[in-house]
């Protein structure tokens, strides 16, 4: 279930991915050659009471081999602000808290915050059958699709194939590697594929599938007969003010996108696999923005309350159970309780092919928070994977004491 939320990768996969990565270099770049970034941020790390603390663990996890990183944390004493490494190896350009990452997953927060926005206009009614909006073709060929509701999809409790899992979704892909998928073509990928479990109306459990986001977008550009990337630019990005957010494939990126890595080979050597284009653009993944903008994204939805009502927040914190990890709860955001702390966080993790990230809020802690970038890739079970989360654990238990 929540292991949904890395992609799966087997022998045949890397063996392809080796390839295609040097393929790929033929191939008109999505991500080009990184330059620096300009700092157009106030910054007052050097105030912050465990400035020495935070840095010290960022230096700790450089050193264990993450390419680059980029930490916000926010607590009583002010904003710390943290970045090491390079965002482009080859070019050696520092990874700067304004330096643009993918933030894969954390994309979906960001398009619910939306849809629950719609449906306070009296757009999106969540209880709506999605085969009252999608084509026919897609309802007879996705199993449980014809019970499913819009709000199954944002929580997770479908029961739909996941095409992130699919052995033919990354053949297509690295056969394409910068091509720029719809969502129609994508969900083809779940055409006849055994779903997860059996629809249960109300469901109490659930289990991640970025299938689930993927039919959302489709349903509500059938619902407002709009681009679904125009509602994700309208609601949040333009509404929050996030000048260095991008949705690609919909948004060209800027010169100071980092590139991505991944140990393809699990042997300790990195490679740069910035585009091989895993389906960004239809909501399970695209965004690409820094910790700053992320972090004016998270005051705005639970601190200020300027993009969805507290009715809405609360629907949106509606939590099923994910049984597979029972610290994780699934619902329009994610949870999860960091252990032996007491605290938990409500907020999205992003694991992309290159890139990682957070963003977490703590209600229960002063409303505290935690945002980290990565330019590398946690999704198959390499060493540097273990490195990221120990980072992202020790970087919390200092932010909650």
């Amino acid at each position: 279930m929540q292991n949904k939320l890395y992609f799966k990768w087997s022998a045949f996969t890397l063996l392809f991915l080796i390839f295609m990565s040097f393929f790929s270099a033929c191939k008109k770049a999505v991500v080009g050659k990184t330059e620096t970034c300009n700092a157009n941020y106030t910054d007052s790390s050097y105030k912050h009471p465990r400035r020495v603390v935070f840095q010290q663990i960022l230096e700790k996890y450089h050193k264990k081999g993450l390419p680059g990183i980029a930490v916000l944390l926010e607590d009583e004493d002010g904003v710390w602000l943290g970045s090491i490494g390079k965002s482009d190896l080859a070019e050696g350009i520092d990874f700067k808290p304004c330096t643009i990452s993918k933030v894969a997953s954390i994309t979906k927060m960001m398009f619910g915050s939306a849809v629950m926005q719609l449906r306070e206009q009296g757009k999106v009614n969540l209880d709506d059958k999605i085969s009252k909006w999608l084509d026919k073709e897609i309802i007879d060929n996705v199993e449980n699709a014809d019970n499913t509701t819009i709000r199954d999809l944002m929580q997770h409790s479908s029961g739909i194939y996941d095409i992130i899992t699919d052995s033919d979704f990354y053949l297509a892909v690295l056969n394409n590697p910068n091509k720029n998928w719809s969502g129609t073509e994508l969900i083809k990928f779940a055409y006849k594929k055994k779903k997860v479990f059996e629809y249960v109306p109300n469901a109490t459990e659930g289990d991640y599938s970025n299938s689930n986001t993927l039919l959302l977008t489709l349903c509500i550009e059938s619902i407002t007969g709009k681009p679904h990337q125009d509602w994700m630019h309208e609601l949040v990005i333009d509404k929050v003010g996030m000048p260095n957010t991008y949705y690609a494939h919909h948004d060209a990126l800027p010169k100071y996108t980092a590139q991505g890595y991944f140990d393809l080979y699990n042997n300790g050597t990195i490679v740069n696999v910035s585009n091989l284009v895993t389906g960004s653009g239809n909501g399970y993944g695209g965004i690409y923005s820094n910790v700053i903008d992320l972090h004016k994204f998270m005051k705005a939805l639970f601190i200020n309350k300027t993009l969805v009502s507290q009715q809405s927040l609360d629907i949106m914190q509606t939590w099923i159970s994910d049984d597979e990890r029972g610290n994780l709860g699934v619902g329009l955001l994610q949870q999860y309780k960091q252990l032996n702390l007491g605290h938990m966080g409500v907020g999205h993790s992003g694991r992309d092919l290159g890139y990682s990230g957070d963003a977490h809020f703590f209600p229960t802690r002063n409303n505290r928070m935690f945002i980290n970038l990565v330019n590398y890739g946690t999704n198959g079970n390499t060493p540097l994977r273990q490195v990221f989360y120990d980072m992202r654990d020790e970087f919390v238990t200092e932010l909650l004491k």
